[in-house]
């Protein structure tokens, strides 16, 4: 069955050839705005011809032939996060007080965990997973950047330990591995490898994982669903399956200018980039009955050792807001915001640390300081020995370690960029 043909299942010829013609348009950008780093006002000061976003707060629309963000010194210092105008509703969505304990399944990159972490006050605590290892690392990345202080980032294949959370988490973010339709702007090579069997394989997967995510929603709690599919079978069919197996509620979802609605489920929405200016997304919003319950409130700091590339050990110290179910602490790449690691006795504090905190105590860093501390070298200034942190127009970029009337670099190896002097800094 070919693409087209698919999708009238829910779709008239017209809305079908409206939207795969919109498939040759200019992809729309968006961004998510780290709003604890900076704030909507000076964001658009800085870029005065971005537009907001007109659902989702902290969230702008903007052209990158105007403004290449993604290459700018605010997105490594963790002001912003690039982010589909269509993906950032998902997040925006739960229903949030501050202090829920958050499951982001399939996770990666972490567009939707940087937004719910940023949601949460500091009693709250979010559970990032991903199923593969290198996508888990990039999510890993990405946190710390943003510099989330309240996010677990984990690993794991939940189908073997999901009995051991029944009725655990207050808020479950289920962005399903897809048939990627709805990357077709981005990817010329997702549509050359759509298949209707490839939906119909992943459909299946959905259904496994909406059912999983579902048993440890608490009671009172909210799971959202979303793929980046058009397909009906992906998308309404993995909703009805799940009502037909659970009392699971479908929540009606607020009306989003440019939105479609099938007739089956109008609870829930179809983001067509024809309809909004978005890649495509499908987004449910479902509650499980029940008075959800409140958690207790324990911060713990957690130590790791690890062997260092010579013969030293490293100990590693972390923070974390909330404490959760010690097996995900074990099992987890990142147990929290990573604050310092200790060799031969020697304090030194973290790349993710430095962007979590404010800049008041840092050394400010000129444009030219700046291309050469990206760059992985030295910079020469006089300070006192010791650990600092380097930041420009006042937010941090990283750490340094002055000796000698030199600033050594500890930004990381894989962050390093061949920075140049241009309007980007």
């Amino acid at each position: 069955m070919d693409f087209a043909k698919h999708l009238k299942k829910y779709l008239t010829e017209s809305e079908i050839s409206s939207l795969i013609s919109s498939f040759d348009e200019k992809e729309h950008k968006g961004v998510y705005l780290n709003f604890k780093k900076m704030s909507d006002d000076a964001f658009i000061n800085l870029f005065p011809r971005v537009r907001r976003h007109p659902f989702v707060e902290h969230a702008f629309l903007y052209d990158q032939s105007e403004y290449d963000l993604g290459k700018m010194i605010y997105h490594e210092q963790g002001a912003y996060y690039i982010q589909d105008p269509s993906a950032a509703i998902v997040a925006s969505l739960l229903p949030l007080k501050g202090n829920e304990r958050i499951l982001d399944l399939c996770a990666a990159p972490g567009g939707k965990t940087v937004q719910a972490s940023l949601r949460l006050n500091q009693n709250g605590i979010l559970v990032s997973n991903d199923l593969s290892k290198p996508r888990a690392l990039t999510l890993l990345q990405n946190i710390e950047r943003m510099g989330l202080d309240n996010v677990v980032v984990t690993s794991l294949d939940f189908s073997k330990i999901s009995q051991n959370y029944l009725n655990y988490f207050d808020a479950i973010i289920l962005d399903a591995p897809c048939s990627g339709s709805g990357m077709f702007r981005k990817n010329e090579e997702m549509k050359k490898d759509w298949t209707y069997e490839k939906v119909l394989k992943y459909s299946a997967i959905q259904k496994e994982l909406i059912l999983m995510a579902f048993s440890m929603l608490k009671e009172g709690g909210t799971l959202v669903y979303s793929t980046c599919s058009y397909s009906y079978e992906e998308d309404e069919e993995v909703v009805e399956y799940l009502l037909q197996k659970t009392p699971a509620k479908l929540q009606r979802i607020p009306e989003i200018t440019g939105n479609f609605r099938s007739k089956k489920y109008p609870e829930t929405v179809h983001l067509f980039p024809n309809m909004f200016s978005g890649e495509g997304h499908y987004i449910a919003l479902i509650t499980k009955p029940g008075i959800l319950s409140e958690n207790r409130v324990e911060e713990i700091d957690i130590k790791r050792v690890v062997q260092t590339k010579g013969n030293s050990k490293e100990t590693q110290v972390f923070h974390l807001k909330n404490k959760i179910d010690e097996r995900l602490i074990e099992l987890s790449l990142r147990p929290g915001l990573l604050t310092k690691s200790i060799i031969n006795n020697k304090e030194i504090p973290s790349h993710h640390f430095s962007h979590a905190v404010s800049a008041r105590n840092s050394i400010e860093l000129t444009r030219e300081e700046v291309v050469q501390y990206l760059s992985g070298n030295q910079i020469r200034k006089n300070n006192p020995e010791g650990y600092y942190f380097v930041s420009y127009l006042g937010m941090n970029l990283g750490c340094v370690h002055s000796v000698n009337g030199v600033l050594k670099n500890l930004y990381p190896k894989g962050l390093r960029i061949n920075a140049k002097i241009d309007d980007s800094f």
